[in-house]
Order: C-alpha cells, then structure tokens, then sequence
C-alpha cells in the first residue's frame, strides 16, 4: 500500500484542486509564523535589564496621606526610576517600575493600582500582581525611614 501523496503523479486533479490546496499550505504556513510571534511577544526577555546596586535618599515631607507616592528619576537600579508609596506614617514601599512580565515601565499608581501599558498587568500598591500576565510581583527594594528629616534611605 503506498502513502497518499498531496500531489499524486498518476492522479489528474483541476486547477481549482491545486488552488484549494495551494491555498490552504499558504494559510497555514501565516497563521503558524503569527502564532509563534504572538507566542514570542509573552515570553520573558532573554537579556533583563543591568541592575546597579546601591543606596538613595528620597525626601517624602509632601507624601501626608496614605497612598501618595512619588517617582525618583534620579536613580534606576534597572533601568526604570524609583516608585515610593507611603502605607502609612511609618511605613513607606519602593518599588522598581519595570514590569515583571517584558520588562515595560508601569505607570504611576492611579486609584490604589499600577499598570502596565504594554501587556495590561495590574499591580497594588506593595507591587504584588492584581492581574497578570506578570508572573510576579515588582522588585522591592529595602527602606530605612528617618522621620526627624522626612527622608527614606533605599537600598537597591
């Protein structure tokens, strides 16, 4: 018993056969490159980013209530500015902006979340994942607080 071929030599087949099924090898050849670019489009970047190590000190006299944050731009241990967010009077969280998902900058907290504007990841505002795809939460970094100044020393 011999194989089936596509194109069988000792079979006549029209020119709409051979379109047909020209045209579905075609299809499926497309649809096989997008998908594998979709695919490629969600996974992690195989380089991350340089990661510098270091302190800073950040002022936070204008953080007065619960929730405000600022950005320091100043320094970027990886490559995205510094997110501190004041939890309470004494507590204060940095974070890194880079997305754990492809590495985007996420945007500055906007109604008690963070977002990311390249894949959609949300994040509270400790930076623990709301809504992926991000597969974890955003780097914290180590926080000394010196009330008396109204400083925060991070450690990154």
């Amino acid at each position: 018993m011999e194989s089936p071929h596509i194109f069988s030599l000792d079979t006549e087949f029209g020119r709409r056969e051979f379109l047909e099924r020209t045209g579905m090898i075609l299809g499926a050849a497309t649809l096989a490159g997008m998908l594998g670019e979709i695919l490629e489009s969600c996974s992690p970047s195989p380089t991350g980013p340089t990661i510098t190590h270091g302190t800073t000190t950040i002022d936070i006299s204008k953080l007065t209530s619960n929730g405000q944050f600022t950005v320091d731009s100043n320094v970027s241990p990886d490559g995205t500015p510094i997110l501190v967010i004041r939890q309470n009077a004494t507590t204060y969280t940095a974070l890194s902006m880079l997305c754990t998902h492809q590495g985007c900058q996420v945007n500055s907290p906007s109604g008690g979340k963070i977002s990311c504007p390249c894949h959609g990841s949300v994040y509270n505002l400790m930076g623990q994942v709301v809504n992926g795809p991000a597969p974890s939460a955003l780097t914290s970094y180590s926080v000394s607080l010196n009330a008396i100044a109204q400083t925060i020393t991070v450690t990154y």
